[in-house]
């Protein structure tokens, strides 16, 4: 049974988005139109399709969780975590590939690349439609990259930004021969972080620049550099602590904080005003944690230079799910996390990624959440969650 926070199977179904993709779907599979359209309906491996494959590694890895963690996490995310497969909740296979595609192409409007003589999508697996997302026919003006490595990222969320900026990050780190131009794709009109982050990789990187791609564009490669370092859990982003720390001195180098002594802060992050998943009672629970030596911080597009800092000088970190702790990459090894849910509404990513980061991990459970997530955390069992920081 799904939970109440999600859509039934009918409203997902039965709505103009929904209906206007079918019918399209269908035209597009009688018709030969998707490569004119730019519009992928097959997708293909990519390490198949390489001139030159430099990696192409699968490693199992499991992560030990307490039973609390798997009884309250782990098992009721199953429902609301993606995966790939169905690997069980404390493993996940690590699938590492680098290779170079001759004669591709990314999509400006999803960020997918394709091969360009057909326009299916280039992918791990290959073989499966993919879903509505990459479904916009749309012509689109081309944009000729003749010369050198170009690779892209994808994604305008913030959490979605940086878990496609990492395998960047690990081949630059790993593989890449310095002296060798590389040009990153990256969505154009970025947010005020997409701008940071590119800025404080090309200071590290100097063979790297990152070139915005319009929705409206279409980028033709001679050489496409494949990147791929994820796991059959979805839920898992490709780093390690290596891969943090070194992510966290170029962030730390580029807002001129990496002289600045870390440690001693409690910080209560705040969702703010987000319509999504908000705390009922925050205002209430933010005085109990003021009383504690926590204090209140609100992330934004404009400020991620205090996102960094804060969660850089975090001992503990006390929040609501939700993209904002992709910060606890830039967290100290073993920096407290504790990290709220409506009872009806978890999701894992966070557990994991604190595994792999060596951070002290606790979830603390509210009310029922609504459509929108909205709920309430017991101020008793709040106080109780914080007594050990009294």
């Amino acid at each position: 049974m799904a939970w109440p926070s999600q859509k039934p199977a009918w409203r997902k179904r039965l709505n103009t988005r929904w209906i206007r993709w079918a019918l399209l779907r269908a035209i597009f599979r009688i018709l030969p139109l998707s490569s004119y359209f730019s519009f992928s309906m097959t997708s293909t491996p990519a390490v198949k399709n390489a001139c030159t494959v430099i990696s192409d590694i699968t490693s199992p890895e499991t992560a030990a969780f307490t039973p609390e963690q798997e009884a309250q996490i782990l098992g009721p995310a199953a429902i609301n975590d993606k995966r790939y497969g169905s690997p069980p909740a404390t493993s996940a296979d690590f699938i590492k590939q680098v290779a170079i595609v001759s004669n591709c192409a990314v999509l400006g409007h999803t960020g997918a690349p394709v091969r360009a003589r057909d326009s299916a999508m280039l992918t791990v697996y290959g073989g499966y439609t993919p879903n509505w997302n990459f479904a916009k026919p749309r012509r689109l003006k081309e944009r000729v990259f003749r010369n050198g490595l170009v690779t892209s990222v994808k994604g305008r969320h913030y959490y979605h930004f940086i878990e496609h900026m990492l395998p960047v990050l690990n081949y630059l780190r790993q593989e890449h021969k310095p002296g060798t131009p590389l040009t990153v794709l990256v969505p154009g009109n970025g947010n005020a972080f997409q701008h940071e982050i590119c800025a404080a990789v090309s200071a590290g990187f100097p063979d790297v620049s990152f070139v915005p791609l319009e929705t409206d564009e279409k980028a033709i490669i001679d050489e496409y550099l494949w990147l791929h370092d994820a796991s059959g859990m979805a839920e898992w982003l490709p780093v390690n602590q290596e891969g943090a720390a070194a992510f966290t001195q170029l962030m730390l180098r580029h807002y001129g904080l990496d002289d600045a002594p870390l440690g001693g802060q409690r910080l209560f992050f705040s969702r703010g005003t987000a319509k999504q998943r908000r705390l009922r009672n925050e205002a209430e629970l933010e005085t109990i944690a003021s009383t504690r030596g926590f204090e209140r911080f609100e992330a934004h597009s404009g400020n991620h230079k205090e996102q960094v800092r804060q969660f850089a000088n975090a001992d503990v970190i006390v929040a609501v799910h939700g993209a904002g702790l992709t910060n606890l990459l830039f967290a100290r090894p073993g920096t407290t996390v504790i990290e709220m849910f409506p009872d009806n509404c978890v999701k894992s990513t966070y557990l994991w990624l604190s595994a792999r980061l060596g951070l002290e991990y606790y979830a603390l459970l509210g009310s029922n959440g609504d459509y929108q997530q909205a709920f309430t955390i017991d101020r008793g069992r709040f106080t109780t969650a914080l007594g050990s920081f009294a």
